[in-house]
């Protein structure tokens, strides 16, 4: 979360909200009700960390985004680092791209959850559009983890991750959970965090029961691979013993999957863009699936830096999923 230092030296310098961000739009949207999700057999999925602090060129990425959901028939999109206030220029960055899609014929539901930031001025958040009518939303705060630090002080920043129940015509419910745990942080802090999110969907799956697979996405800041200043892999591995399958790792050799932080190849998240240009190459973005069907389809998408067919619209890369339904 780059950048993130100066929503706290604003907190810091006490500079204080006027104003609360309007309610998410989605509820009043005349939906499409995927009913082609059914006929097809499955579900289309996207998560994208969207840059909050890349003001400037947000409405043309913003736009890439909206251009690929069309053309891909995207059903659900999982966005981190979504942004609104006074200073982001926007009251909600999701609420701009459920704008975008619906030019282009599209209906999308909306829930927001903010997490850190000031009122009125600069907020954080993540999110879900879905085509899909979200019948309820669950948001569960994780431990804050000291992430920055400000004149020999520890700055501990607030983290969440959201579950929002998706009702498809034909095929019942679906729970899908969102999140972005802590960058930069400790490993016990992040063991914290992960703990509390693999808990909360456990209690929620038990208590909200349903048949279809159970979709966890969004920015971990986990890379297999990355030892500095702590292990990583542990932390991955604690959500596959949990009954998960890393879905993109489905079919393809996991031990090669974006192994070298020096050369990024398809597979790598972060350090394939041309809005992160030179930042070691790693793959934190992930779908996590506990499915008795099958992964049809994945890939990684907007990374220009691999890629010259794709755009760049975040300093990290999307990742893209098909996900068979029963």
């Amino acid at each position: 979360m780059k950048q993130l230092w100066f929503v706290i030296l604003l907190g810091i310098l006490g500079i204080s909200g006027c104003s609360g961000l309007p309610p998410d739009s989605g509820g009043g949207t005349q939906l499409n009700s995927c009913n082609d999700v059914a006929d097809r057999g499955h579900l289309n999925l996207l998560t994208i960390n969207l840059l909050f602090s890349e003001t400037r060129t947000r409405d043309s990425r913003l736009e890439a985004i909206a251009e690929f959901a069309s053309d891909t028939s995207l059903d659900v999109i999982l966005l981190q680092e979504v942004a609104g206030g006074v200073l982001a220029g926007t009251a909600n960055s999701a609420l701009d791209l459920q704008g975008k899609l619906r030019e282009r014929g599209h209906a999308y539901d909306l829930q927001t959850a903010f997490e850190t930031g000031l009122p009125g001025l600069l907020m954080v958040a993540n999110a879900v559009l879905s085509r899909c009518e979200i019948d309820f939303k669950m948001t569960k705060r994780l431990p804050k983890a000291s992430e920055l630090e400000f004149k020999g002080h520890d700055i501990k920043l607030p983290r969440n991750v959201m579950m929002t129940r998706l009702k498809i015509p034909e095929l019942g419910f679906i729970n899908v959970y969102n999140t972005h745990l802590c960058a930069q942080c400790s490993a016990d802090e992040l063991g914290a965090q992960l703990q509390v999110l693999l808990t909360f969907i456990n209690d929620t799956e038990r208590n909200y029961p349903q048949t279809n697979p159970v979709i966890l996405g969004g920015d971990f800041n986990i890379d297999r691979f990355r030892t500095d200043p702590f292990e990583e892999r542990t932390y991955y591995d604690s959500i596959i013993e949990t009954g998960f399958t890393d879905a993109y790792a489905n079919g393809r050799p996991l031990e090669k999957l974006c192994e070298n932080t020096v050369i990024a190849d398809q597979h790598c998240t972060v350090g394939v863009s041309t809005l992160d240009a030179g930042d070691s190459a790693r793959r934190i973005d992930y779908f996590f699936v506990k499915t008795p069907g099958r992964i049809l389809q994945s890939s990684v998408v907007f990374n220009d830096l691999v890629d010259k067919n794709q755009v760049g619209v975040s300093d990290h890369a999307g990742v893209f999923v098909s996900i068979e339904l029963p």
